[in-house]
């Protein structure tokens, strides 16, 4: 039976944003997060806009309030940098916005991490629609070049993880993950059904067997066909080597958190 753990989708308030820490109608802290049964959170989403300074400064406020014990990093680039550059400057431009999101962030804190590579061109929704998504041998280099900045920089990439987010199928699944330096994905729009879910599951574990899986289901602003409890009893029955996490909206994480310790 796989574990579930249950993360935010991001927050809004951090030390060293310039603003007051408390007015702030509608917005969101580590805090509020954590008290309403998230464990974890995603940051750097391709929808929250979030350059690499942003995410650097939430990413300290989440060393010092040291409540949460998974945070997973999405890094990628714009169309207009996808563009203008050629796909191994792409992959470095990886490298470089890595050096800017961790910096100060101490090795220690470093092995908890699951990082991912997230154009923000690439995904459905906030991308390009109309254009084709990135193919497997781009997205490797960028996240090959990503490791080799965490072995550059804290000695090894060990305990880590790293994922690929964009638009997903089973088909690019099967594609993307027969790269052994890829650990599995994060769901936007692929995640919005069960059966589809599960489909890229059960790729996910005919492709990547005997080793770790990591699947992120973020929920982000759907109304669900399917109920969080259906959600949980089918991933739930994954084997044990699948590490998963789901990214309800914010006033979703307490009914989610019950669902999950029940199960």
């Amino acid at each position: 039976m796989a574990k579930i753990g249950v993360i935010a989708q991001n927050f809004d308030i951090y030390e060293g944003d310039g603003l007051d820490r408390f007015a702030r109608t509608g917005e969101v802290c580590v805090g509020h997060i954590v008290r309403a049964g998230a464990e974890g959170v995603i940051l750097g989403h391709s929808e929250t806009g979030d350059e690499p300074n942003v995410i650097n400064k939430k990413l300290l406020s989440i060393i010092k309030a040291s409540r949460i014990n998974r945070v997973v990093v999405l890094i990628g680039e714009s169309w207009k940098e996808f563009e203008d550059n050629s796909p191994e400057d792409v992959a470095d431009l990886m490298k470089r916005k890595c050096e800017i999101i961790f910096r100060g962030v101490p090795k220690e804190f470093v092995s908890k991490l699951i990082v991912g590579y997230e154009p923000k061109w690439g995904s459905r929704g906030s991308g390009r629609d109309d254009v084709a998504p990135p193919q497997p041998e781009f997205i490797s280099s960028c996240i090959r070049n990503m490791r080799l900045f965490f072995r550059d920089k804290y000695g090894d990439d060990s305990g880590m993880y790293f994922i690929y987010g964009g638009r997903s199928t089973p088909e690019r699944t099967r594609k993307i993950l027969a790269d052994k330096n890829i650990d599995g994905l994060i769901l936007g729009s692929a995640c919005n059904t069960v059966k589809k879910t599960m489909d890229i599951a059960n790729t996910m574990k005919d492709v990547c067997s005997g080793k770790t899986k990591v699947l992120i289901c973020n929920f982000k602003a759907y109304e669900l066909p399917d109920t969080y409890e259906r959600y949980v009893s089918e991933l739930g029955g994954l084997p044990q080597d699948f590490l998963i996490y789901v990214a309800p909206a914010y006033t979703d994480i307490r009914a989610v958190r019950d669902v999950v310790d029940d199960y």
